[in-house]
């Protein structure tokens, strides 16, 4: 009997714990939050859901992460961004650099690799975003799983994301500032679709499992491949959930791989 009810009470003390974790996540936000350098958002430290219960493997478990209070671009950087970037330090050009599907100056800068995309982020004082930084973001405290909230919150037509297919105006990539009504909580454009975003952390699959629970940074490397996070113009709409990870090589380049840059607050 007593065995019986040992079984029992370790079910009811991670209720117990789950609860707590959750009023953290209802807490107030800061009175006073910083004021963000141009381009950015601020975003306060604390706690927010992340991963999934029953998502894809390397999405689980769902676990509650605690950031510290960080600025986060408001848009992907974009070709304009970018070219002052070049004609500053005299870094490579993108790899679609001539190809006008993709090179408006409005447009995410595609064709970096995630060494251009740090490079870039170096240039401006700044680093890429964690895994955890970019999923809370993109997500806020509510554990949705698209930036606007539940899947068909915007109407049938994909005025609000940028996927595969000609209903959201744009076949390939999309200016960095469209999508206005598919913004994330933090007020972030384009966290689902246009293109993947690379973010600082190497990959594994199950490092969920043993993350910490404070400003997690990734597995400890060098592992092979980096994270990818967001889905892009290629994807489908179930694709471009914000709990999806990706990951490739760091040195790959193409049209669907962009960025958005971090800057901690002190």
């Amino acid at each position: 009997m007593n065995f019986l009810r040992g079984k029992l009470f370790l079910p009811l003390i991670s209720l117990i714990l789950l609860f707590l974790a959750s009023s953290l996540l209802m807490a107030a936000p800061e009175t006073t939050p910083a004021t963000p350098p141009p381009g950015m958002v601020y975003v306060p430290k604390g706690y927010f859901q992340m991963g999934t219960a029953s998502g894809r493997d390397d999405e689980k478990p769902m676990h509650f992460v605690y950031t510290s209070a960080y600025f986060i671009d408001k848009y992907e950087v974009s070709n304009a961004d970018y070219m002052a970037f070049v004609e500053a330090t005299g870094h490579a050009k993108p790899q679609y650099w001539q190809d006008e599907k993709f090179n408006q100056p409005d447009f995410p800068v595609v064709g970096v690799s995630w060494y251009d995309a740090m490079a870039y982020a170096e240039w401006k004082g700044r680093r890429l975003p964690t895994e955890a930084e970019w999923e809370k973001a993109a997500r806020g405290n509510d554990g949705r799983l698209w930036p606007w909230g539940n899947k068909w919150d915007q109407g049938f037509y994909f005025y609000f994301v940028n996927i595969s297919g000609d209903q959201d105006n744009y076949p390939q990539t999309a200016p960095v500032n469209y999508y206005q009504s598919g913004i994330s909580p933090f007020g972030l454009f384009n966290t689902s679709g246009n293109v993947w975003e690379w973010c600082l952390d190497w990959y594994d699959r199950q490092y969920y499992r043993t993350s910490p629970e404070v400003n997690p940074d990734g597995p400890k490397g060098p592992l092979k491949m980096k994270v990818l996070r967001g889905g892009s113009w290629i994807n489908d709409l179930d694709g471009v959930q914000v709990v999806h990870r990706a990951r490739n090589f760091p040195s790959l380049k193409n049209e669907i791989y962009g960025f958005r840059t971090v800057l901690p607050v002190q």
